[in-house]
């Protein structure tokens, strides 16, 4: 969909160095984490075990264990997951590209939108987010794509409005998660960012990989200039490499 070459060449790099010294690794030994005896783990408080929870949940947030024993207690046994890595973006609002923050704000022709001129980092943030939002509306559509269109909403692939900390995309490929399914993100570090653990496939693109998954923050201002305008000012996330995902049947 986007950015997500640089991913790869980082995915990359963590596997060929693994491979160096092993003949044969496996994902939970790259991450040092127990290899579950069967399904997905044996019980909720292990995932604790992946990435250690806070001492103390983001405000009006459960424990994320309890949320996962409130999911297990729907289940006769531990149910199968697929692990994905996961990524986030953001709709960038315009008004936070400033000189004072160190944008390049050098006015470009942005491709397909009649000519109008947007600032330099602007439209590369607009490219690899796919959507951004305008300081002033054109035609009363204060929404700019990456391919120069203007819009009243942000789209996903079905003409849905994406929903921010809901809507998550997947590559179109995806034979576990289509478009409009509901899917477990059973990931505690994820969880109190994002305050869910429960999304929905509102998007898909052939830019991502088929594993994975690429969640949607919502409009904020760009974390800085250079690598910074791919990532939302006030998310800490940026990419997490094993993510148990559990489609909703």
């Amino acid at each position: 969909m986007r950015r997500f070459e640089q991913h790869a060449a980082a995915l990359a790099v963590l596997v060929l160095s693994a491979a160096a010294t092993q003949a044969k690794v496996t994902w939970q030994e790259l991450i040092n984490t127990k290899t579950p005896a069967e399904g997905l783990l044996a019980a909720p408080e292990e995932f604790a075990d992946i990435v250690p929870r806070p001492a103390v949940p983001a405000q009006g947030l459960r424990f994320f264990t309890d949320v996962m024993r409130m999911l297990y207690d729907t289940f006769a046994e531990p149910p199968d997951s697929h692990y994905f890595f996961c990524t986030v973006y953001y709709t960038p609002l315009e008004t936070g590209f400033t000189a004072d923050r160190g944008f390049n704000l050098t006015p470009q022709v942005m491709k397909g939108s009649g000519g109008r001129k947007f600032a330099s980092d602007f439209i590369r943030a607009t490219v690899m987010e796919g959507f951004a939002r305008l300081a002033e509306p054109v035609s009363g559509k204060p929404y700019l794509a990456y391919n120069g269109k203007f819009h009243a909403r942000i789209l996903g692939n079905r003409g849905n409005e994406l929903v921010p900390r809901e809507s998550i995309a997947v590559n179109t490929r995806n034979p576990l998660v289509p478009s409009g399914r509901k899917v477990w993100v059973l990931d505690p570090e994820v969880y109190n960012q994002f305050g869910s653990a429960l999304y929905r496939v509102g998007d898909t693109g052939g830019g991502l990989f088929r594993n994975q998954i690429d969640l949607y923050w919502g409009e904020d201002d760009p974390r800085g200039p250079g690598s910074g305008v791919a990532r939302a000012a006030s998310c800490d996330l940026s990419v997490k490499w094993i993510v148990p995902v559990l489609a909703v049947p």
